[in-house]
């Protein structure tokens, strides 16, 4: 948003202008200006009538339509409530539910009246909802202005292309499908932002959209309902003219919208009398306009905020994650945060999680730490979270114990993946099942491939070396799998590989913690003699048992057909061919096999949850190191010592 920047607290902050002297001039001006015009555009209307025909018009109103007008503004400010919700869930703020829909209420009252909306919302919501920053709650009116602005310009475009009778009906209709398209391209893509905004999902669009159709609606119901019944359009005609007054009138920057608003009205509904129209404009104001701004402004008087106590309240603290702390974690395949698109969220029930927000899902990868209790709490936790954030959720690659729970719970739960996990303590080269495995070393041996754990990795050679294997293999994936790069690689475990000539060929990195080992990149040549991967693999695995390590994992492998049978089955199988290889390899170290699953709360949202995970995993979005919202863990223990090289050793 234009005048605002992100603060290190991870809310927006107001940033201070260049000052001009001449602005609040100049919009006087053109307010005056616009109400000129307005006036004079309908001048031909304002001779039909004079005050005492206006006032015997407010007399013949009924009690009946005067109800009817007072409930669908209630409706309305509800509705204005709704709308805030959406673009509070899309900031990612949570706020106490009651108090921020009369604060909502409030704000629109005041602010549609007084005039200026976004600036005079923002400081009305300031001060009866203490919790939200000066700048959270201009970010907010900016959202909804935005919101509304582009809500409105749809709707009454929509007007046009259903109802019959109307003008260009063809030419709107295609509008609205380009509109609708061209939103739904943008909350799909994988940018983030767009204009330097963050883009809202499509959920977020969806419920601002239902309250903004439920807000106009309302609002026009309550004018339609105190026009003459004899001369009054039906409801279908009326409303794309209401949704046109009302966008020129809000635009127009007068308080309440006066003129513009009068003006479209009296010019596009010659058939009602100019005088019984505007005793209903006039009625219609004092109930959506002066009635509410009265109430707002009691309400502004009597039920300040509480004392600011600090800034909005978030899903969790936001602080960077130490190396030290990284290495304590019980799950070293955490540390795919070190690539900034994952975070370490540990939520109020003080269960750890690897989570990531893509555009309509909060995947949550763990939990990581064991827990001895039952998993209903922290599930419930991570439901709450993504209904904050007015995502779907999707736990992805959990273990079967937190399957189980999530199916006792009625989730929809699949297997996604089996993970490959050696003992170090326990492994040897012997039995039939490894015999491949040797016939594999030996080639290494025989080709002279030397491997060696690199206390200072050779970035530059290993840059080059991946450089290779991308132009082979097409882009790399991402999300919950590892990407290259210097500065990532650099805080691995690294095991590279030589050829007789010295020439580095290829190279393996893992992720380390004090019990585990995660098997993360691996490239290498094309050239790279065969078994060379073999090799680094068995050279890691040594290591590891010096280390006293007790688990290395080969990471996974995906399901064949994901648990399901029949032609989906099948289609599964098709896009899963190419992880055959992957399987049959880690298969020659003979490793013990972990079931994967993938769950979420419906069918829906597991279909949800896998497409946006593939479309992660497939087409990443750019690496975002040092920019990661992570959880500082409080827990004791010093940082891990420094782990020794083991030099270098040809294969064997």
């Amino acid at each position: 948003m234009r005048g605002y920047r992100r603060a290190k607290t991870g809310g927006p902050a107001l940033r201070q202008t260049r000052p001009d002297l001449l602005r609040l001039p100049l919009r006087l001006a053109l307010v005056g200006a616009v109400l000129a015009g307005s006036f004079w555009v309908v001048q031909h209307r304002l001779a039909e009538f004079n005050e005492a025909a206006v006032l015997a018009a407010l007399g013949q109103l009924g009690l009946w339509q005067v109800v009817v007008a007072l409930v669908a503004v209630a409706t309305a400010f509800a509705a204005v409530a709704g709308q805030e919700r959406a673009v509070v869930a899309h900031l990612g703020l949570v706020l106490p539910p009651g108090r921020a829909a009369t604060t909502a209420a409030a704000a629109a009252a005041v602010s549609q009246t007084v005039g200026f909306g976004p600036i005079v919302g923002a400081l009305v919501r300031r001060r009866l909802m203490r919790e939200v920053t000066l700048g959270q709650s201009f970010a907010i009116s900016a959202g909804i202005t935005l919101g509304f602005f582009a809500g409105l310009g749809l709707l009454v475009l929509t007007a046009f292309a259903v109802l019959p009778g109307l003008p260009h009906r063809v030419l709107a209709q295609v509008g609205v499908l380009m509109v609708l398209a061209v939103a739904a391209t943008l909350a799909l893509s994988r940018r983030p932002t767009f204009l330097g905004l963050r883009k809202p999902n499509l959920f977020i669009i969806a419920r601002f959209l239902f309250w903004l159709c439920l807000d106009l609606a309302a609002l026009a119901t309550a004018l339609w309902a105190l026009l003459p019944g004899s001369a009054a359009p039906d409801f279908g005609h009326f409303l794309p003219v209401f949704l046109i007054a009302l966008g020129l009138g809000v635009a127009s920057g007068s308080p309440g919208g006066i003129g513009p608003f009068e003006a479209a009205l009296l010019a596009h509904l010659p058939q009602v009398p100019a005088a019984e129209l505007l005793a209903a404009i006039v009625t219609y104001r004092a109930l959506a306009y002066a009635l509410p701004s009265l109430c707002g402004a009691v309400w502004l008087l009597l039920r300040p905020g509480p004392a600011v106590t600090g800034g909005a309240v978030g899903v969790t603290d936001r602080q960077h994650l130490s190396p030290e702390a990284l290495q304590r974690l019980p799950d070293a395949e955490a540390q795919l945060i070190r690539q900034g698109n994952l975070t370490m969220s540990s939520l109020n029930d003080g269960v750890m999680w690897v989570s990531g927000k893509l555009s309509h899902t909060r995947v949550m990868l763990g939990p990581l730490r064991p827990l001895a209790g039952d998993m209903d709490r922290p599930l419930a936790a991570v439901e709450r979270l993504a209904r904050t954030e007015a995502r779907m959720l999707c736990l992805y690659k959990i273990d079967a114990r937190t399957a189980a729970a999530a199916r006792r719970r009625g989730y929809a739960v699949l297997p996604v993946a089996r993970e490959a996990v050696l003992e170090p303590g326990g492994f040897h080269l012997g039995g039939p099942d490894r015999a491949r495995l040797r016939r594999k070393l030996a080639h290494a041996r025989k080709a002279g491939v030397a491997v060696r754990s690199d206390p200072t990795p050779p970035l530059t050679e290993m840059e080059a070396v991946a450089r290779v294997w991308a132009q082979g293999h097409g882009r790399e994936r991402g999300f919950s799998m590892g990407r290259w790069d210097r500065t990532y690689a650099a805080g691995q475990r690294v095991v590279t590989a030589r050829d007789a000539t010295g020439r580095l060929v290829a190279f393996i990195t893992f992720h380390t913690c004090s019990r585990q080992w995660v098997l993360d990149l691996v490239r290498l040549r094309p050239e790279a003699p065969d078994g060379t991967i073999y090799a680094m693999i068995l050279h890691a695995v040594e290591l590891a048992r010096w280390h006293e390590v007790a688990e290395v994992s080969l990471a996974s492998v995906p399901e064949a057909d994901f648990g399901l049978s029949g032609p989906l089955a099948r289609v599964m199988r098709r896009a899963t061919s190419g992880s055959v290889g992957l399987a049959q390899f880690k298969s020659t170290f003979a490793p013990g096999w972990r079931p994967l699953y993938i769950a979420a709360p419906s069918r829906l949202a597991l279909l949800i949850g896998a497409v946006d995970v593939a479309r992660a995993v497939l087409w990443p979005a750019p690496l975002a190191r040092g920019r990661g919202a992570l959880i500082v863990l409080d827990r004791a223990g010093a940082a891990p010592a420094q782990v020794p090289d083991l030099g270098s050793e040809r294969a064997a």
